[in-house]
């Protein structure tokens, strides 16, 4: 269950506006394919940022820690919760995939899920292809069509196959298809990628679960 906090701090308000075609920051520079970056700290309670936003645009806010389980809030111009997460990607990092619905500035609430606080980094940018079709496989597989599921992940893969979160997704579908094969070959692909990437112990727990693959029936 979501935490309230009823103490919000403030500690940065940067607003972000459209010009010539590119986000650009008011207050900075703005890196390429980046419309918003900023180290934080939770003591713990919630952080508040804004930025401007046009309908239509299709952005990616991600809140990444080692020290805390992340969650994020995204409200509305007219301060109505529009999205939220908080287990991203097979991770305990926060990140929402939306479509802008309307012109305005957008306020991102950065939390703490358990309470507990450290550091986090928190960016806005323009979703790639590859986060909006993950982002939509994920959606399509909580509704059941695992069919439809399955085609949704494939395409998030063609677009960026060097992300293991996509073959561990996918490989939950052909377990509950019963393509016990499929399910293998995904995990042992994530498996090597967890590996390139320097994340051993995760790679380490894929080979324990997939040890155990043929003793649990699929749901």
């Amino acid at each position: 269950m979501l935490k309230r906090f009823e103490k919000a701090s403030v500690v940065l308000a940067t607003v972000l506006v459209l010009g010539g075609g590119s986000w650009v920051a008011t207050t900075r520079p703005a890196a390429a394919q980046v419309l918003f970056e900023e180290r934080g700290s939770l003591a713990p309670m919630q952080n508040e940022y804004t930025f401007a936003g046009k309908a239509g645009d299709t952005v990616t806010i991600s809140m990444t820690s080692t020290d805390f389980d992340t969650f994020l809030v995204l409200q509305s111009p007219s301060g109505q919760e529009i999205a939220s997460n908080d287990d991203y990607a097979r991770s305990l990092n926060s990140t929402i995939v939306i479509t802008l619905p309307s012109n305005g500035t957008y306020k991102v609430l950065a939390r703490s899920f358990s309470g507990q606080g450290g550091n986090y980094l928190l960016t806005v940018r323009p979703a790639t292809p590859y986060d909006q079709a993950y982002s939509r496989a994920t959606q399509v597989y909580r509704t059941g069509d695992m069919n439809a599921a399955l085609t949704a992940f494939n395409e998030a893969i063609r677009l960026d196959s060097s992300r293991p979160e996509a073959y561990l997704d996918r490989a939950d579908v052909h377990y509950v298809q019963g393509n016990l094969n499929g399910t293998r070959a995904d995990y042992q692909r994530a498996i090597a990628l967890y590996e390139q990437q320097g994340n051993s112990d995760m790679a380490q727990m894929l080979r324990e679960q997939l040890t155990y693959l043929d003793e649990v029936p699929p749901q």
